[in-house]
């Protein structure tokens, strides 16, 4: 099944691989997106405002890695503020609109889809989430990727090397699997990961049968992935206006001069044109 207790955990578009990469961005996040710009394939990013980088928010360099990868065609979503489900919908409120807020102020775009950290998320977590609008995203192929500490008697660089190895042989029994769709978990937050899995990765899947795509268009959901910012228009004035915000939703309110220049601009002028049509239409009227 696609959906279990309303997290998906599978693609429904035939023919496609979803790679997903959680935890960033990071420092070899920039590594990651230019491997995927050459082989031109899509990915999705479940990111953290606080997490591997505690300065994100504020450093410059490190907020257009986000700006970089909704640029060039890849699909950013929520991972939470820090990498945690707090307690409470107050507090979970905050976890998810903070990092809402910071996507939208560098990309100008909400994210709509979601993944908990370590997938852990209960009904009431889910049911709550999902009534702020959002997707909530598993996956069906688990990397591992991340647990590269925990071979009892090898080094670190020795679990890394074991790691790829295990990633590698279980993807190529995936794959053999020939399955409809694949939801790949990755973690682009590990040198690993990006250096070594990813490329065997690109080389290796069999993208002549499957086309790699973001998990909103593997959901056939392409246009779906964000609330975005557009245009409206006031009389007189040109605003960006956010609407449909998942998290802290506010109106934007009219200013008093807004107000005003309603009053005397584009209301007058709609009351001076019927005026003036119904005296026209009066006037034929009394001709006939």
């Amino acid at each position: 099944m696609a959906v279990s207790a309303d997290k998906i955990y599978h693609c429904t578009q035939p023919n496609t691989i979803a790679l997903t990469f959680d935890d960033g961005p990071y420092e070899y996040t920039n590594e990651l997106l230019d491997q995927l710009k050459t082989a031109n394939i899509k990915a999705t990013f479940f990111i953290n405002g606080y997490n591997w980088w505690k300065d994100l928010e504020t450093d410059p360099e490190k907020r257009n890695v986000i700006k970089r990868t909704i640029d060039e065609g890849h699909q950013v979503a929520s991972h939470t503020w820090a990498h945690e489900i707090p307690e409470g919908k107050e507090n979970i409120d905050k976890a998810l609109g903070k990092l809402d807020d910071l996507i939208e102020d560098i990309a100008g775009v909400r994210p709509k889809y979601f993944r908990a950290p370590q997938g852990h998320c209960d009904e009431e977590c889910i049911a709550y989430i999902e009534s702020k609008g959002y997707k909530i995203i598993q996956w069906d192929s688990d990397t591992n990727d991340w647990d590269y500490k925990s071979f009892e008697g090898l080094e670190e660089e020795e679990g890394r090397e074991k790691r790829v190895s295990m990633a590698k042989s279980f993807l190529t029994k995936e794959w053999a699997e020939k399955r409809e769709n694949y939801l790949v978990l990755m973690h682009d937050v590990h040198v690993h990961t990006v250096k070594e899995i990813v490329p065997w990765v690109l080389k290796n899947a069999p993208s002549d049968k499957y086309k790699f795509v973001t998990v909103a268009e593997c959901l056939g959901d392409a246009d779906g992935a964000y609330n975005k910012k557009i245009m409206s228009f006031r009389p007189g004035n040109s605003t960006d206006v956010t609407l449909d915000r998942s998290v802290n939703a506010t109106q934007t309110p009219i200013k008093p001069d807004s107000e005003s220049n309603l009053k005397s601009g584009a209301v007058s002028n709609s009351y001076s044109f019927l005026a003036l049509f119904s005296l026209l239409f009066y006037s034929i009227y009394m001709l006939f």
